[in-house]
């Protein structure tokens, strides 16, 4: 059994505990008891204790992994749609142009700015939940 392979083992388990929210101490000890095992042993971690993920869902049997697509789908609807917004405005406002259907660019601007703001404040808010749930070992 190589380093390589017992390195990577160890990341990927370390990476399945954190998409399961498991508390980050209890991964610390997960991960120095894997390592001992494989010091102790030089067994192939994968044979010994199976698949990463599956060995990770020991640790955190009632957690699922985090649902991500709400927030990547929430993300690119506000940043692009604001993006576009904000230089479709600025554009607009140096042209002299209405921005759409008649309505004013500075209109674009707002819009544009207020989605980007909204796009900070939706990750801002998925960041510190994640944070208060991985402190609380929930």
């Amino acid at each position: 059994m190589t380093n390589e392979r017992a390195s990577e083992y160890l990341d990927e388990l370390r990476l399945s505990l954190e998409l399961q929210d498991t508390h980050e101490d209890r991964i610390a000890d997960v991960l120095r008891q894997v390592e001992s095992h494989i010091a102790d042993t030089h067994e192939d971690p994968y044979d010994s204790f199976g698949s990463p993920q599956d060995y990770a869902k020991q640790y955190a049997p009632s957690s699922a992994p985090i649902r991500f697509w709400p927030l990547v789908v929430a993300s690119v609807l506000l940043a692009v749609a604001g993006g576009w917004f904000l230089s479709k405005g600025i554009i607009d406002l140096v042209g002299g142009r209405p921005l759409l259907w008649g309505i004013e660019p500075l209109w674009g601007v707002v819009v544009g700015a207020l989605l980007l703001v909204a796009w900070v404040v939706v990750l801002t808010v998925a960041a510190q939940a994640r944070r208060t749930r991985v402190q609380s070992g929930h």
